[in-house]
């Protein structure tokens, strides 16, 4: 009879519900496992009963055939692949994909994804998981370069691994050579020169204005200057007087005389003002002025106001030979004049530079450099290396770092250097990108492999079989594998692994819907028994 329909539908409901409860108590035993996708049950209608014409209005009845359901089936067991929270362990081999995208572990028949990224290196430095399958990625060649997109292999780590040594090619320095370093000697009369009516003498006010002196001059006197060159050397210079002559004629004749790289002489405030053209120590100096001819001028005497100093601003670095020797550099930048700078370079030890030892280097009046922005070196390193060049970088345009001349303190240094001795490989870090780091006792790192990543173009169509992996099947499209920085929108966390999806208020609130759902099915079955019970007992 037809209550057998009614039996059967609760039958279904049961079984259904049942199946719903099988998926809820998985998702929530999995609520701690990494990288764990939860899942979720649809149900469909199953096919109807026609029961029968619904009357004999023909077209302009509201509907044609009667129709009752017999049931319910679980139409599909479906996936959340939606992003897990980021979980801190600060282990280095635990790691987290951002964004889409799966681990691949090969158990060497077959390569499997996984979101779980818990791995760890085994006693032969090959990255596995939990349950040793080898984590899929691409080895770097000798220089560190990946070549991803290829067929990826099984990451594996030599431990004993080391990083050859690395001549020193470039050496580079930056920063700023105070302008004022060293500074000339600079010599001042005792007293000024002035008029007749007391005011301080200008380079235009004639000789015989001057309130110095006594008896004026005729042309044809001679002004004679007794002086010491910068190195010692004894010299006169004179002025022939011309009449009408001024101050600043007598101060050009001594200038012309004296040339400017020795120095020169000016008036100031009425004083004459003698600066050395040299840098540092100086024996410049006029030791007595004199007139021959019917003239007599009183000059006064000079006086040292300012010795002359150099300074120098000193740089070390160690460069590397090519068995990875050291070798201390030291660099002096001495200023010798205006804007010009010498260097000089020297190894502690000794060893002989035979090329590029010394030299200058000039800035133009804006600081900037106007000499060439490199120095090239060679020397000799000895204990079995060969002979060794590197260049002295003055700055670097790629970093935008600058080599100048300023008023300003001394801050030049040596910011790099390129070379290193061999390194022991004593740990490993992976990047964003999912690069294996090897980091070495020499303070170097290089890429020794990167992780590959697989997508797939349906991830419904993945089949799981266990411990969080899962199949690319026909369903699931093609797979692409390629490295993270490859993938839009994918990165890789190190230190951290994904959490499960798996959300338990949620899980709650459809356990309870289910228990009430099953708890009716089972009443459907009970009223439709008695039911049953009364349709037999008609009888009696």
């Amino acid at each position: 009879m037809s209550l057998v329909k009614s039996l059967n539908s609760g039958v279904s409901g049961l079984r259904a519900f049942q199946t719903k409860m099988d998926v809820i108590g998985n998702n929530i035993a999995n609520v701690e496992t990494a990288g764990y996708k939860s899942s979720s049950v649809t149900f469909a209608e199953m096919m109807s009963e026609r029961l029968g014409r619904a009357g004999g209005g023909g077209d302009s009845s509201p509907q044609l055939s009667n129709q009752v359901g017999l049931g319910v089936r679980v139409s599909s067991i479906s996936r959340d692949f939606s992003q897990g929270a980021m979980q801190s362990t600060g282990r280095s081999t635990d790691l987290a994909i951002e964004g889409e995208g799966y681990f691949m572990v090969s158990d060497g028949g077959e390569n499997l994804m996984t979101r779980a990224g818990n791995f760890v290196f085994n006693k032969d430095g090959m990255l596995v998981d939990q349950a040793g399958r080898s984590v899929q990625g691409y080895i770097a060649d000798s220089s560190g370069n990946i070549l991803g997109g290829g067929a990826a292999e099984d990451v594996r780590i030599d431990f004993e691994n080391v990083l050859p040594p690395k001549k020193t090619d470039n050496v580079t320095l930056a920063g700023n050579l105070n302008a004022g370093t060293s500074v000339s000697k600079v010599l001042q009369a005792q007293s000024g020169f002035t008029t007749a009516a007391g005011d301080n003498a200008t380079a235009t006010t004639p000789i015989n204005d001057l309130s110095q002196t006594l008896t004026d001059l005729s042309a044809g006197d001679v002004i004679s200057f007794d002086v010491t060159l910068n190195d010692g050397t004894a010299a006169t210079i004179s002025h022939t007087y011309s009449a009408g002559d001024t101050v600043g004629d007598m101060i050009n004749s001594f200038n012309s005389g004296l040339t400017s790289t020795e120095g020169q002489l000016s008036l100031i405030d009425g004083m004459m003002n003698l600066r050395s053209a040299t840098m540092g120590d100086s024996d410049l100096d006029i030791s007595n002025v004199s007139v021959t001819g019917a003239g007599d001028i009183n000059f006064p005497g000079l006086q040292t106001i300012q010795e002359g100093q150099t300074n120098t601003q000193t740089m070390s670095t160690t460069v590397y030979d090519d068995l990875g020797q050291a070798h201390s550099l030291m660099l002096e930048f001495t200023q010798v004049g205006t804007n010009e700078w010498q260097y000089d370079a020297r190894f502690l030890d000794g060893e002989t530079i035979t090329s590029g030892a010394s030299g200058t280097v000039t800035f133009d009046e804006l600081g900037q450099l106007s000499s060439g922005d490199m120095l090239n070196m060679t020397f000799e390193p000895g204990r079995g290396a060969s002979t060794s060049s590197f260049a002295v970088n003055l700055g670097d345009s790629q970093t935008g770092t600058r080599f100048t001349q300023y008023a300003g303190s001394n801050s030049a240094k040596v910011i790099s250097q390129d070379g290193y001795t061999q390194g022991q490989l004593i740990d490993v870090a992976i990047d964003g990108a999912g690069q294996v780091q090897g980091i070495y006792d020499n303070g170097n790192s290089t890429v020794l492999a990167q992780l590959a990543l697989a997508q797939v173009q349906n991830q419904n169509g993945l089949e799981m079989v266990g411990s969080g992996l899962f199949r690319a099947t026909s369903a699931a499209g093609e797979m692409f594998v390629n490295t993270a920085d490859s993938f839009a929108g994918t990165a890789i966390n190190s230190g951290s692994l994904e959490g499960s999806n798996v959300d338990l208020a949620k899980e709650f609130t459809n356990m309870i819907t289910s228990q009430r759902a099953y708890q009716s099915n089972a009443r459907v079955i009970t009223t439709s028994d008695e039911m049953l019970t009364e349709a037999v007992n008609l009888k009696r």
